[in-house]
């Protein structure tokens, strides 16, 4: 009898709900995300965001406080308000403590994340998370990234931090087409929730759409087109939307409170999410590929910017290693834990999205140089201050940044390679190159490319592959293997952030991303995969440097984990100095 009421009582409110008679919950909700390095390296435009943006935002909230949002800033922001803004961080805590603002945190800078390992993600959470705490702030589990970055992979990435990455309309739109909003995303063994800020709005339960779903600075700025500074008619156009929602009666929410209200509706169910590859917003412009080989101002270096990256982290990762290692031995290491703290800060804010995309400014792109530059001076104390405590001063001691084994060896010496003959079709299209091919042993080559700027400023290399079956770990999600769809409804771009790409014919490639990291192009149809870097008239060339290795895509997926996630280095005293080398595919340390 109980049930039969439930059923005639659920009936009758599926009668009234499709009749109009009763009327559906509305609910709105705004994401507004605010990035002080939108410029990365100019304090004064850093500056003006904060009074001309965030805070007349935050004050627009404290005046309607029956308006909610949630608002997304880096953790290096954070600290710049408490050192030099308190009254804009003591107002943004002050709507995080009455719940009316849900505060998003993920990452210490705004980082171009997807081009780079896991670890990299992982580190700026926890150093955000230091911030945040430090300053009496709690974010939620809300994770949303900078150029609206997406990637299955993190799912993996973010285990145990946070519980839905939110995204735009594409690129799940560029690949997919229509979607749910909230979804439920696999990669290996791990699920996250994914929110698809394009998911269909008119749902049997109730409807939703955003009352604000942009760059905050946005909210009451034309950014580069008023100068960061506010523009009356620009605040008022969103103020005015916000009222015209209220007054159709939305009822306004938080992220994880929509995500609840979504969880608990009778006829909901949330739909496993297939493969998307990873992505940005804007996808139809190139999406990965726009910070990562389009070059559209006349000082960019995509290829470069990324590598010196690479090249800083396996330094912080040596680092941290030979740390750990002297705390074992009986070092008070507590001043060289802070500093390398530092190093990690400095090659986080090197990551920055904007040094490579757009149209960076020439700031922009010394940000990254100077980022890197100021990792090396700290990683240059630390080495001198634990030069005494290697295990010996006369030879050569390996460290293996993966497991943290540090070990004397008698000598390291480089293999005698062949010149060879790649086992795999390519071709490159530039004004001139070089193609110099080694062969380290009967399943290795090692190929490198240096290649001039034609006319049009486009170099490509190009691989062939087979027309399915390629595997590859999604960025940051660097510890799977995982097939790349076919049928996709435009080719996959791939950030490679361990440089891993099975190509389905018995060959893997692996791209250094120490030396230049670009995107890939699968062109599915044409069966190759293309490296493409839109070199600009003062970047006359470029050098690559692959390998290509014979046998099962786990041979391939090993080498480039070791390569560019968790490189090992020979370290050696010269001249009184620690000497760091890195040890490539062909080198014996015995």
């Amino acid at each position: 009898m109980k049930r039969r009421i439930i059923f005639i009582i659920g009936l009758s409110v599926l009668f009234l709900l499709q009749s109009g008679l009763l009327a559906k919950p509305k609910y709105a909700l705004g994401l507004f995300h605010f990035n002080l390095q939108y410029v990365a390296g100019d304090h004064k435009i850093e500056t003006r965001i904060i009074r001309e943006s965030l805070y007349p935002a935050l004050q627009f909230f404290e005046q309607h406080p029956k308006y909610k949002s949630d608002i997304e800033i880096q953790g290096w922001a954070i600290e710049e308000l408490a050192e030099e803004h308190p009254k804009v961080l003591a107002l943004l805590r002050k709507l995080v403590n009455r719940g009316q603002i849900e505060l998003v945190v993920a990452h210490y800078s705004d980082e171009f994340f997807i081009a780079y390992p896991a670890l990299d993600l992982q580190r700026s959470v926890e150093i955000s998370d230091q911030v945040l705490a430090k300053n009496n702030l709690k974010r939620s589990r809300v994770f949303f990234g900078q150029e609206l970055q997406w990637s299955p992979g993190l799912a993996s990435a973010l285990k145990g931090k946070y519980d839905v990455v939110v995204t735009s309309a594409t690129p799940n739109g560029y690949y997919r087409g229509a979607t749910l909003p909230l979804v439920k995303v696999h990669y290996g063994n791990d699920t996250i929730l994914g929110l698809i800020g394009g998911g269909k709005k008119q749902l049997q339960d109730f409807d939703w759409d955003w009352a604000f779903f942009d760059d905050g600075e946005v909210f009451n700025s034309l950014d580069y087109n008023s100068d960061f500074y506010r523009v009356p008619e620009q605040e008022k156009k969103n103020a005015d939307h916000y009222k015209e929602l209220a007054d159709k009666g939305y009822t306004f929410l938080t992220i994880s409170e929509f995500i609840n209200k979504v969880k608990s509706a009778p006829h909901y169910k949330i739909p496993d999410y297939p493969f998307v590859p990873e992505g940005t917003w804007n996808m139809q412009v190139g999406g990965p590929y726009m910070w990562m080989g389009r070059q559209r101002s006349g000082v960019e270096k995509d290829g470069l910017t990324r590598a010196v990256c690479y090249e800083a982290r396996g330094k912080v990762l040596l680092a941290e290693k030979l740390i750990a290692y002297a705390e074992q031995a009986g070092m008070d290491v507590t001043g060289l834990k802070k500093l390398l703290q530092q190093a990690w800060k400095h090659v986080l804010l090197a990551e920055v999205s904007d040094s490579s995309g757009w149209s960076p400014w020439l700031v922009e792109v010394q940000y990254t140089d100077n980022e890197v530059a100021n990792t090396m001076a700290i990683l240059r104390k630390i080495f001198a201050a634990l030069k005494e405590h290697l295990p010996s001063q006369n030879q050569p001691v390996v460290v293996d940044t993966h497991t943290g084994a540090v070990n004397v060896v008698d000598h390291v010496k480089t293999l005698n390679t062949t010149p060879g003959v790649l086992p795999i079709f390519r071709s490159v299209r530039a004004k001139k190159y070089t193609a110099q091919i080694r062969q380290i042993d009967e399943n290795l080559y090692r190929l490198d490319i240096h290649a001039k700027r034609p006319k049009d400023g486009a170099v490509e290399i190009t691989f062939y592959t087979a027309e399915s079956g390629l595997k590859y770990s999604a960025g940051c999600g660097e510890q799977e293997i995982v097939e790349i769809p076919t049928g996709l409804k435009h080719d996959p771009i791939l950030a490679l952030s361990n440089g891993f790409l099975y190509l389905g014919n018995g060959y893997s490639l692996i791209k250094d991303c120490s030396v230049e990291h670009l995107a890939a192009t699968w062109k599915e149809k044409e069966g190759y995969v293309v490296f493409r870097e839109e070199l600009n008239d003062k970047n006359p060339g470029m050098h690559m440097r692959f390998y290509v290795v014979k046998g099962t895509p786990q041979a391939g997926h090993t080498l480039a984990n070791n390569l560019n996630i968790w490189p090992s280095y020979v370290l050696r005293i010269v001249d009184g100095k620690v000497k760091a080398t890195k040890i490539l595919p062909g080198m014996e340390c015995e």
